[in-house]
Parts: structure tokens; sequence; C-alpha cells
């Protein structure tokens, strides 16, 4: 395809000199001048594509069949083009060459410049709003409707990919993997969740895991987690299991010296740990098991909760099985002895994750509740918001590529699959 080349002339009369006027008359030619040279090129690009058009069924010659609308949105203005359809005689069947050239996304209006542009800002607002700032700071006009809808598609796509990563290590024929690089002398795991209002009623829990191996502290009490990266869905147990191992075998699960994982201590999370990182050094997070035993002693009870605490940091598992039965038998209040009784189960399940907190430096579930709090919390669980469960599984995948650092890869990696070479 040859070049081609563009002559465009501005031209400005000076009613005003100062430099906000003159900013304003600029972004308004330049919106003007980027739709002339974006239709010039469309036409350029049909002129070359259509000599070569051939039916792809029958591979026979193709006569005009007049000329039909193509409107697009586009980061540089909205094009509107009359572009040409062609007919096979033969198969009765209707073609738009310059759409295959364009490679335009199937049933959208617009350009994926578009499309990520307000995707990036549904990420972080409800639709509606996305909608507004993208009139506001573009001069776009689509509709929060059409945003959904993208976040719904784009969301399939990485279901997709997501699922195929899955399918190669956890499926019927799981591929051999190289054996890679030694993974990180230390790599920590951590697992919680969230519940979220659903639509229909009723709650969803959205499953939230992290995984990294460098901590840096950069002021006293501040941790900084320089290679942390995070997956979370609102699947099934099983599904986030596998699907978050495959994001930690990235990261060097498999090859690491040691795993710690961190937990709350929920069984469920247990039930995960158990079977994905069955090697993995087990640590009960303290705060959780502060928690635990503040519910039942609350204000009252300070003191034991201190040397209880203490025993645990000193991993000494049967002092503090005792101190907490020993209590137990002193306690009049039938509820509370039953809240002991439910503490003392916990206990037990967590022995040795209580035992290993002597084995290294506090390791707390801080990054792991900030983590939930940004990427759900923030998005989700605002006053009035209720949600169903695809939608927010494919929104909530786009806001992981924001945490993790891989938007601008998945963008060129779309682009890419929509990239069609001139001849």
């Amino acid at each position: 395809m040859k070049e081609m080349s563009l002559s465009l002339t501005v031209r400005i009369a000076f009613p005003q000199t100062d430099v906000h006027w003159l900013e304003a008359q600029l972004l308004e030619q330049r919106a003007t001048l980027f739709r002339e040279a974006l239709h010039a090129a469309v036409a350029h690009i049909e002129a070359a594509v259509l000599p070569r058009a051939a039916c792809p069924e029958c591979g026979g010659p193709l006569v005009s069949n007049g000329r039909v609308p193509l409107v697009l949105e586009t980061l540089v203005g909205r094009l509107e083009y009359a572009r040409q359809r062609l007919r096979c005689p033969r198969c009765a069947l209707d073609l738009y060459p310059l759409d295959a050239a364009l490679g335009l996304l199937p049933g959208s209006g617009s350009t994926l410049g578009v499309r990520e542009r307000a995707l990036w800002a549904a990420t972080e607002v409800s639709y509606a709003k996305a909608a507004a700032f993208l009139a506001k700071f573009t001069g776009l006009a689509v509709s929060h409707g059409s945003i959904h809808r993208w976040a719904q598609a784009e969301g399939q796509e990485l279901e997709a990919r997501e699922a195929r990563a899955q399918q190669a290590v956890f499926g019927p024929h799981p591929a051999r993997a190289a054996p890679g690089p030694p993974g990180p002398a230390r790599l920590y795991v951590q697992i919680d969740a969230t519940m979220v209002h659903q639509r229909d009623g009723g709650a969803m829990e959205c499953k939230v895991g992290i995984v990294y191996s460098e901590r840096v502290e950069i002021s006293p009490n501040r941790i900084a987690l320089l290679d942390k990266q995070t997956y979370a869905s609102f699947d099934d147990a099983a599904t986030f299991g596998e699907r978050f191992w495959v994001h930690c075998a990235a990261q060097g699960a498999g090859t690491a010296r040691q795993v710690v994982f961190v937990s709350d201590g929920a069984e469920w999370i247990h039930t995960l740990q158990q079977a994905y990182f069955p090697g993995a050094l087990v640590v009960l997070d303290p705060w959780h098991l502060e928690r635990r035993l503040t519910e039942v002693w609350g204000a009252a009870g300070q003191a034991l909760i201190a040397r209880c605490l203490a025993d645990a940091w000193r991993g000494d598992v049967r002092t503090l099985l005792r101190r907490v039965q020993g209590a137990l038998r002193q306690e009049r209040d039938p509820e509370r002895r039953a809240q002991g009784q439910a503490l003392l189960g916990y206990l037990l399940a967590n022995a040795a994750g209580i035992a290993n907190l002597a084995r290294l430096e506090a390791t707390g579930s801080g990054a792991m509740e900030k983590t939930v709090d940004v990427l759900v919390v923030h998005r989700y669980k605002k006053r009035g918001m209720s949600w169903r469960r695809a939608s927010s599984n494919a929104l909530l995948k786009l806001r992981l590529l924001k945490a993790n650092g891989t938007w601008e890869a998945y963008w060129l990696s779309r682009r890419t699959a929509f990239a069609r070479q001139a001849a």
C-alpha cells in the first residue's frame, strides 16, 4: 500500500491573545484536522483493498452493491464514512472489505483505544461516571451501557486466558513445564475473602490471594512489597485455588526454598493450603488470633489476652491451650463459655500456625487486608451497591490488570490480535 501524504492548514483569527483562549482554539482545530486526516486515511485504505477483494466462499469476483454508513468512535474523533458494499452474484454474499482491513471490533462502534480508556475509568468508578469522564476529558459520547458491555467482553477474554493457563497445569493432559530458575529463598502466600452484596439478594464471596518475596522496610512499621502479585475471583474455592496456584507458580512457588503461608485460620483456607501448598510453613496471623481472644473476653480480659498472645509469640501452644482452658473452667457466663469452646477448637486447628510464629519475624495479614480493601471494598462495597456474579468477575479481572501492573501488556496483546498488515 502506497504512502499517503496530507497537508493540513491551521488558520487563527486573534480577537483575543490570552493563552487560555488560544488553547481552546487549537484544541478545536486539532479535533477538526484529525477527523479530516482520519477520513482521508480510511478512504486511502479502502481504495487499496477494493481491487483485491474476492468472495471468501467461491473465490469469484464481486460487484458493487451500494455504500453503507460506518460510524466509529475513535480517540481522534468520530469517523462517519460511507464505505463500499460488495456482493458475490453466485453466493449472494455481501462483504465490506474496508471493515476487514480496519480490523474492527465485532459488534462495536469504537476502537480499542476508546474501549481501553473507558474501562480504565470504569475500574475505579461506576459505569455512568466513567461515561461522564470520557465525555469531559476526551469529548467522546459513549453510553454507560456500552462501557458495561465492553467490560463483559474484555472479562470474557481474560477469563478464557485464565482457563487456558489453568487447563495447561490442571487439565486432563497437563503440559510438562520446563524446569525454571531457582525460586526465591522465601515466598509469602496469603489468602482471604470478603462478602459482596448480590443483585438477586444475599451475598457472594470474593476470594483474594497475594504472593510476594521481597519485603523492604521503608519507614518504621511500614513495609513495602516490591514484587507483590494479586489474584481474586468470585468463583468457587477449587477454581480459585487452581488459578491462584498458576499465579504463584509464576512467582516461583514451585521452586522456592521456603513458602510461608499466612492464614487467618479459616477452614476453607486450610483446605486450599493443604491442596496446593502442602509443604509450606503455615503461620497464623496474630491479629486474627487477638481478635478471636477479644471476642471471648473483651476489654475486661486484657491481661489474660496479653498473656495468651505472649504464649503464641513464643510458639508455646501447650501453655496457651492450658491458659485458655483454665480461664474457661472459672467462667460462669454460659454464652462466654460456649464462645471459649469454639476458641479452643480454633486454637487446636491452628496449632501449627501458632507454633510457627516463633520461627520467623512478625508476619501478619496487613498486606492482605490492604489488598482486599483496595481491590474489592473500594469498588464493590459502596453504599447501595449490589452485583451479579458474571459482571462483577469481569470487572474484577480488569482491576487485577491494574493491580499487577499488566494493563499495558494486555492492551498491547489486544491490539496485536486485531493488527492488519498492509499489502
